[in-house]
């Protein structure tokens, strides 16, 4: 596998333990950042753990994180390659206490995802995935191959507190639900074929795709916009997402299911 991996699995999992030190704290710190999303005392902390431990792991590698300012792309669109990070994927799920939580950390090589891992602190379950290396998932100790399921019934990965209509409108297929908190980890029970698809409507940032998109390619399945063409990485000024999709196994006929759309 790639010679990162497992360093980036360890780290992961120490961020995972100062996110869940500070998770049943009284006072989490919780304030709301000049983009209008949350923070707490946890997303900062994951940082700092992620932070220093790929400064150590590769110090020439430079590092793009939700919890640190961005610089203008003229400083980083030369970027070979860079680590794209969210410290705590579904910081709202974290302050309602769901447990739907997760740490992402990718490796971008040429503006395109080649190494991802997903930690789910609350639940002790990492998924993770290489370039042409296939997708993982370690649980207990125990760490399995994952695929996308093939087509039965369709089960869209929906957010506990987005209306359904919200998503809904875009499919032209019945479909069955199962809900969850963090984007990454409904792409991640795709990836293990617990569901089919996931629809986001609304704003994220590329961190919150990077590990998730490789995972979701190495399990047979796939992100693109809303529209299927393919996300960017570190190409514009701005690090926001379109509308995504993230899709299953490929013998959905997905244009057909889902209609394309562009947020107005």
């Amino acid at each position: 596998m790639h010679e990162y991996l497992e360093a980036c699995i360890s780290l992961a999992e120490q961020a995972g333990l100062a996110i869940m030190a500070i998770y049943k704290q009284d006072d989490v710190g919780a304030k709301e950042k000049s983009d209008h999303t949350p923070v707490t005392k946890a997303d900062l902390a994951s940082n700092e753990v992620l932070m220093a431990g790929l400064n150590a792991i590769a110090p020439d590698i430079p590092i793009m994180s939700e919890e640190v300012p961005i610089p203008p792309l003229a400083e980083r669109q030369d970027w070979s390659r860079y680590w794209l990070l969210d410290p705590m994927d579904g910081t709202g799920e974290f302050i309602l206490e769901s447990g739907d939580f997760a740490v992402n950390i990718a490796l971008v090589e040429h503006n395109k995802p080649v190494l991802g891992v997903i930690h789910w602190p609350a639940k002790h379950i990492t998924y993770f995935a290489a370039k042409q290396e296939g997708a993982f998932k370690r649980e207990d100790g125990q760490t399995e191959r994952i695929f996308v399921a093939p087509p039965e019934t369709l089960t869209l990965a929906v957010s506990r507190r987005q209306k359904l209509e919200a998503v809904s409108q875009y499919l032209n297929a019945q479909f069955a639900t199962i809900a969850l908190g963090s984007c990454s980890l409904k792409a991640c029970i795709i990836a293990e074929g617990k569901a089919d698809c996931f629809l986001r409507i609304g704003p994220t940032g590329e961190w919150d795709t990077g590990a998730s998109q490789i995972i979701v390619e190495e399990a047979g399945g796939s992100i693109t916009d809303a529209q299927f063409n393919p996300l960017t990485y570190n190409q514009r000024e701005s690090t926001e997402n379109p509308d995504f999709i993230v899709m299953g196994h490929p013998d959905w006929e997905w244009q057909k299911i889902v209609t394309p759309h562009q947020r107005p």
